[in-house]
């Protein structure tokens, strides 16, 4: 023993040893404390076994190795959920939004991740209220992997449900592998294969593309498209206008298993669904033909027309718009806003000249809430003379349209009209006869100025129209009782179609002068009657009154007032009246 203690070699070499062995304990600690604050840092330790974790509402229920590695602190089992996602987003940069979806809506979910070179299984599930996470290796042996028994059930019923979604779908749905060729079906896609053929019951392998022709004159890089398949034969119905079955083709693109469309582009190729639009190629080419009808329409209309849609932009106008406005077809093609329109009228002098900018501004809101509300009408004098009668209608779907016609000619003619009526009326006011003309009616439509002086009465001053009855009125409160009257309401009141003749008389008025009456029957069924007053010659006397029923007007003149107004008119005084000479005084003659 001596020797051996003594020896220095042998005590050298196991203070060397003591000294590595302490150092291999130190760098495993370290080792173990820096995998822990990592957080299960997967580069660096290699997985070989499988782990499962049970979660109930986020919280861990699942025992856990103390040195589980993709666990931050396995002892935290509230920020577990948290911490597992982060440790196994280094196997795939999808899990949390996997995780979160399976905590949110229990959508289950299969991931390959990598570590190294080596895959491993990352998969969800949800049952009975709880939620189990997965993680496995993959070991690789011919065609069959490693996954739990549990999630594979889960997968597999996912799988069914989806399968039997797709051949009860009646849209045909097809997919395209990478290199173009179909590589699955649904029922509805073979059903119609079938039907364009006009087989049935026969094995179609490879299956036969129908729709590559259509899609590649389409165009092969939209992701939508509208395509025409035309059939082997005349099929009875379901067709569109022109014979064939036309579908909405829409593309979505695949990726490969275990990638997603946001880390690398697809390259496994794309999904098609084709939905028919047979009724929609229908509408759209009847609603194009009655466009084109309305169109050609439109341009034989003498009246130009705009028709501005719900965003007031011009879908629709004719050529006679263009006439009217001188606008350039080319500019009005190019569907201007109604704003631009007026804009554009404006500086083309095809519309009022405004007095200031803003308060016409402010009347193209008007023009426009107004053309909504459909009350919309103005006559445009233009600065050239002529004039436009503007009209705005609405439509049900919220669109508006303009209506312009040229009025020049006939303001031209109401104008000329009105001129016209103003030299006959002053040339009526010149004569010195009173004139009275009466439609068909018994309406007094015209009168002049020695009618409303003799009578003391204008009709021309007041808005409504006398009848013939009310100046019938006046005219026997203002004379002495005769039958002329009487004879003058029944001409008046004949029929229409009844041939009626001029007729003449003579009435006293009231003041003693003398008034000869003209009825002239006129065109149109229109009556005139002329009144001509002379003063009383010296020696004459007015005739007796003729014996005639008096009328209800007549009633209210009392026989002497009539009597003291003649004998005022006789001598400028009151006398007494003489009944024997007044009853033998000769009537004039007309």
């Amino acid at each position: 023993m001596a020797a051996i203690g003594a020896n220095p070699l042998f005590i050298v070499g196991g203070v060397s040893f003591l000294a590595a062995l302490v150092a291999s304990l130190m760098v495993q600690f370290v080792i173990l404390q820096q995998g822990r604050k990592l957080g299960g840092r997967m580069d660096r330790i290699p997985q070989d076994t499988m782990r499962k974790y049970v979660f109930r509402e986020n919280y861990l229920i699942s025992d856990v190795e103390a040195t589980d590695w993709y666990l931050a602190d396995p002892e935290d089992r509230a920020g577990a959920w948290r911490n597992l996602a982060l440790g196994l987003e280094h196997l795939h940069p999808d899990i949390r939004r996997k995780m979160d979806r399976l905590s949110r809506h229990g959508e289950g979910f299969l991931l390959i991740g990598r570590l190294g070179q080596d895959e491993i299984s990352l998969s969800g599930g949800f049952e009975d209220g709880q939620i189990t996470i997965t993680v496995s290796p993959l070991t690789h042996s011919g065609q069959r992997s490693i996954v739990d028994h549990d999630s594979l059930e889960r997968l597999q019923e996912e799988t069914k449900t989806l399968r039997h979604a797709m051949e009860a779908n009646p849209y045909p749905i097809w997919r395209h592998d990478a290199d173009g060729e179909i590589i699955w079906a649904n029922a509805a896609y073979f059903d119609l294969v079938e039907r364009l053929r006009g087989e049935t019951g026969v094995v179609l392998w490879p299956i036969p593309d129908v729709f590559c022709d259509s899609l590649a004159e389409a165009g092969a890089q939209e992701d939508k498209a509208r395509v025409g398949l035309m059939p082997d034969h005349p099929l009875s119905g379901g067709t569109g206008p022109d014979g064939k079955l036309w579908y909405e083709v829409r593309q979505h693109r695949t990726a490969p298993v275990g990638e997603t469309a946001e880390l690398e582009p697809p390259t496994d190729g794309s999904l098609y669904i084709a939905t028919p639009c047979n009724r929609l190629v229908a509408a759209e080419r009847s609603l194009r033909n009655f466009v084109q009808t309305l169109s050609k329409t439109f341009a034989h209309l003498p009246v130009g027309l705009a028709i501005f849609d719900q965003k007031r932009e011009l879908i629709l106008f004719n050529a006679a718009l263009v006439e009217l406005s001188t606008l350039d077809p080319r500019w009005l093609s190019g569907r201007p806003s109604l704003f631009e329109f007026l804009d554009q009228l404006r500086d083309n002098r095809r519309m009022p000249e405004p007095r200031d900018y803003r308060a016409w501004r402010s009347s193209l809101i008007a023009l426009e809430k107004g053309a909504e509300n459909g009350n919309y009408e103005e006559i445009w004098n233009l600065p050239d003379g002529q004039s436009f009668r503007v009209l705005g209608r609405p439509h049900p779907d919220g669109a508006v349209a303009l209506i312009f016609e040229n009025i020049s000619s006939e303001m031209s003619l109401t104008r000329k009209f009105r001129t016209d009526m103003e030299i006959y009326q002053s040339a009526w006011d010149h004569d010195e006869q009173a004139i009275a003309i009466f439609n068909g009616n018994g309406e007094l439509e015209v009168s002049n100025a020695a009618y409303a002086m003799l009578w003391e009465d204008d009709p021309r001053e007041r808005l409504t129209r006398d009848d013939f009855a009310q100046a019938l009125q006046i005219w026997e409160g203002r004379c002495l009782p005769h039958l002329v009257w009487e004879e003058l309401h029944q001409t008046m009141t004949q029929a229409q179609g009844e041939v009626r003749s001029s007729m003449s008389d003579v009435v006293w008025m009231s003041d003693g002068r003398r008034l000869n009456i003209y009825l002239t029957p006129l065109k149109s069924g229109r009556t005139m009657i002329k009144f001509r007053a002379s003063l009383q010659k010296s020696g004459q006397r007015p005739p007796p009154p003729q014996a005639v029923e008096p009328s209800a007007e007549t009633r209210a003149t009392s026989p002497i007032t009539m009597l003291m107004n003649y004998a005022t008119s006789q001598n400028g005084q009151i006398s007494k009246p003489d009944p024997f000479s007044m009853a033998c005084a000769p009537s004039d003659p007309l």
